[in-house]
């Protein structure tokens, strides 16, 4: 599952901010690990995933 994060717009003390992109990588336990670092591998890799598609999108691990 991917989600995109384009289009979020900040604002600070009246003034808008450069643009925002983030890329997360999200794993589910005992789903995709049983262990904090198989978890973790998990998350990482659905993070790296999501940042070679263009980044800017939320990945769940598979």
């Amino acid at each position: 599952m991917t989600i995109y994060t384009q289009g979020l717009h900040l604002q600070f003390e009246g003034q808008n901010l450069e643009a925002v992109t983030l890329s997360l990588g999200i794993a589910i336990f005992p789903e995709y690990g049983s262990t904090s670092a198989a978890l973790l591998k998990a998350a990482d890799d659905a993070l790296y995933h999501a940042k070679r598609e263009g980044r800017g999108r939320v990945v769940m691990a598979s």
